[in-house]
């Protein structure tokens, strides 16, 4: 029989709340240790008691961690950063967004995770985990983290731009948002490639002039600007690419 991996989990933030309420809704047992909260002899006794450490602190101060405490070396170290590839510790992160509100065990058991393919298979990091898993290599991540960063953080302000505007410029109530961004969602799921409409899916310039002089002393307008500048490169590079795949 295969040994049980004994958790320790490091950190108390955000992200960690996370974790640890999913082993426990797993009935997973883990030891919990955080700076704020517990002593120096604390961390070496959980260390001791534990073989694989799951370590939930900030991106920063990973590495300075690890080479803090020697005594980390002989266990199995797992951080959950999107972008840091350290030789220190393996990484798996989670492609989800991890709000201050916990999630229930169907959600959790649906969010992938994304691991560093010179790692251990996920598998004997997590046995008990039932999530979707994939091999990434480290040399891809900065750009995977980037990936996902630019599609959730900036669509993120996006959206928030429009709920503020709604209520304070406007005069709408915000439920009036849900219809479109609930629709724009699914067809992102459904048909990503196709997903895209409006002014610039149909190249209507005087549409696209009206909305730039709406935005007039608005930063939201550098905003449009540089998407329409990307949109409009983007465009022109697959064009290229189509005819010389069709010639």
């Amino acid at each position: 029989m295969k040994q049980v991996p004994k958790y320790a989990i490091i950190g108390n933030g955000r992200f960690a709340r996370h974790i640890a309420h999913y082993l426990t809704l797993l009935k997973i047992n883990f030891l919990q240790w955080a700076r704020k909260t517990h002593s120096l002899d604390d961390l070496k006794t959980t260390i001791s008691q534990s073989s694989h450490i799951l370590l939930l602190i900030s991106d920063k101060a990973i590495t300075s961690f690890i080479e803090e405490n020697p005594f980390l070396k002989y266990k199995t170290l797992i951080h959950f950063s999107g972008s840091l590839v350290t030789p220190l510790a393996f990484g798996t992160h989670p492609l989800m967004t991890f709000p201050s509100d916990l999630y229930d065990l169907k959600t959790y058991t649906t969010i992938p995770f994304i691991y560093d393919d010179n790692a251990p298979p996920f598998y004997q990091l997590f046995p008990q985990l039932p999530n979707p898993h994939y091999p990434l290599p480290p040399s891809l991540k900065s750009f995977y983290h980037t990936l996902c960063v630019m599609s959730n953080n900036f669509t993120t302000l996006l959206w928030q731009k429009f709920y503020q505007e709604l209520t304070q410029t406007l005069n709408l109530p915000t439920h009036v948002i849900h219809p479109i961004l609930q629709k724009t969602l699914q067809n992102l799921i459904t048909n990503p490639h196709s997903a895209l409409t409006g002014p610039l899916a149909r190249n209507d310039q005087s549409t696209i002039t009206a909305n730039l002089q709406s935005l007039e002393n608005d930063p939201f307008q550098n905003i449009y600007k540089a998407f329409l500048e990307t949109y409009n490169l983007s465009s022109s590079k697959n064009t290229i690419n189509s005819e010389f795949i069709n010639h």
